[in-house]
């Protein structure tokens, strides 16, 4: 096949999936939004809202800045006590997107598809790098703080939305259960199957570089692609529901972890517990450095991994065109662009948020 018509065969299937990504973000964005709206309406809050702006218009006596700081209190109040059931129903409403680049495939060979049996041995081993990749995120984020801390700015404020998200069962049930199960029919279902005719190294990336900027933060986008790599080669080499199945076990000791390490109000970064919980991540950091040495040769044996699918009419070239034809690609050079200044506006722009 001609370079040109290589390339171009290439954009228009990125220039899809950045499409569907976009519009799966914009849905959840619609769609909470919504949920919000109804929330604060069923509390009251508007009711109150509209009181107080007839009120101004009567010329009547009140306080308006008391009138924001209780408005904004209650809407706090109200919207974190539903915050992962609107992260569920968003998430799940998005789904029907992916439909446009699967088909009826998302439900049912993506999912079905075994290439190879996954022993719990290598299981286990694969988790346990990934729960040392753990580790690494959170140090990151604590040597991020600390350097921003002498410019006023902090990651604090990122991190406990994460941590709020777990303070209410709907939040456990989405970061544990619905959260891993969605992204991995999206991210390792829909997106990386629709990419794997141009060769598995090249879908697992490149998907998990959209996985990663899909989670905005930009230290949590690095982990998350890391992430997306290792459940990116057991979706590819196992199946999809090895990797939910892998996803659903890192995000629950995780956050167990994390549960495990704010007892006794270590969630500052003080205590014996914060202090024992960082010791756990340690031990898997160290045992994912050991399985990656000693391991080596059993990951050399996969590189058929990276062979491209032959696929009767699709191109089966790899090397520089493949990647200068992803990354000369100007609807993923702008999603690239958008979510990296979208987290960077969420550290260094008080007030700014974007969910997702």
């Amino acid at each position: 096949m001609p370079d040109g018509l290589y390339s171009r065969e290439v954009k228009v299937q990125l220039r899809k999936v950045v499409l569907a990504v976009g519009a799966y973000f914009l849905v959840q964005i619609a769609v909470s939004g919504v949920i919000e709206v109804v929330l604060l309406f069923s509390s009251g809050l508007m009711n109150d809202i509209m009181q107080g702006a007839m009120g101004m218009v009567q010329g009547s006596a009140f306080d308006y800045n008391d009138l924001v700081e209780s408005s904004t209190a209650t809407a706090q109040e109200t919207l974190s006590q539903y915050v992962g059931l609107i992260a569920i129903i968003s998430a799940v409403a998005g789904l029907p997107v992916f439909l446009l680049l699967r088909g009826k495939r998302l439900f049912t060979t993506d999912l079905s598809v075994r290439h190879a049996p996954l022993s719990p041995q290598a299981f286990m081993r694969l988790w346990i790098i990934a729960m040392g990749a753990q580790f690494v995120f959170n140090m990151g984020a604590a040597f991020l703080n600390k350097a921003l801390e002498s410019s006023g700015h902090s990651v604090t404020d990122l991190l406990n939305q994460s941590i709020q998200m777990m303070q209410t069962p709907s939040g456990l049930l989405y970061v544990c259960i619905v959260g891993p199960i969605v992204e991995e029919i999206v991210f390792r279902g829909a997106i990386m199957r629709s990419l794997e005719r141009f060769g598995l190294n090249f879908s697992i990336v490149i998907s998990s570089l959209v996985f990663g900027l899909f989670h905005i933060f930009t230290i949590q986008a690095v982990f998350a692609f890391f992430m997306g790599i290792i459940l990116g080669y057991i979706a590819s080499r196992y199946s999809l529901k090895h990797s939910i199945l892998a996803h659903i076990l890192i995000n629950s000791v995780a956050t167990g972890v994390e549960w495990f390490g704010m007892l006794g109000g270590g969630a500052d970064g003080t205590g014996p517990f914060y202090v024992l919980s960082n010791a756990i991540l340690f031990a898997f950091f160290i045992g994912a450095i050991v399985l990656l040495v000693k391991e080596r040769w059993r990951f050399a044996e996969q590189r058929t991994v990276g062979a491209p699918i032959r696929i009767p009419g699709s191109p089966e070239r790899t090397g520089a065109a493949l990647w200068s034809a992803a990354f000369t690609s100007v609807p993923l050079l702008v999603y690239i662009a958008v979510t990296l200044l979208a987290g960077i506006g969420m550290i260094f722009l008080p007030g700014f948020t974007l969910s997702s």
